[in-house]
C-alpha cells in the first residue's frame, strides 16, 4: 500500500526508528502521517485549539528530528474510533517486533490522542 506523497513529507520530518516502523507498518495499512516536526506556530495552535497538552518546546514533535509521529487510518472518520485502536494496535506491535520502545497517546492521562506515537 505504501504511503502517499504528502505523509512520506511529514513522516521525513522524523526519527529514523518511527520512519522505519511507520513505514513498516504502511505497507500493510491504509493509514496517513498527519504531523512530524511541528514548529511553534503549529504547536501553540494545537495547544489553544485543545488538541495537544504541550506548549511550544514541551511537545516531542518539536524536537529535530520529531520524536513524535501523528497517524490516521484510511479512509479517516474521527468518529471511528475502533479504526484507530485497530491501527494503533498494529503499530504497537510492529514497533516491538522491531524492537523500537514507544508510547501511544492513547494511554496518556487526560487527552486521549489516538493518532500520537513517540519515542520513549
Amino acid at each position: 500500500m505504501g504511503l502517499s506523497k504528502k505523509s512520506m513529507q511529514k513522516l521525513n520530518t522524523c526519527h529514523s526508528d518511527l520512519k522505519r516502523l511507520i513505514e513498516a507498518v504502511a505497507d500493510d495499512e491504509k493509514c496517513a502521517v498527519i504531523c512530524g516536526f511541528r514548529g511553534r506556530y503549529e504547536q501553540e495552535k494545537a495547544y489553544y485549539d485543545g488538541r495537544s497538552k504541550a506548549k511550544w518546546g514541551a511537545s516531542k514533535h518539536n524536537l529535530k528530528p520529531s520524536r513524535a509521529v501523528d497517524v490516521v487510518p484510511l479512509p479517516l472518520d474521527w468518529n471511528n474510533i475502533s479504526s484507530f485502536e485497530k491501527l494503533g494496535e498494529k503499530i504497537m506491535k510492529k514497533a516491538a517486533e522491531l524492537g523500537i520502545k514507544i508510547k501511544w497517546g492513547r494511554d496518556f492521562k487526560g487527552l486521549k490522542d489516538y493518532p500520537h506515537f513517540e519515542l520513549s
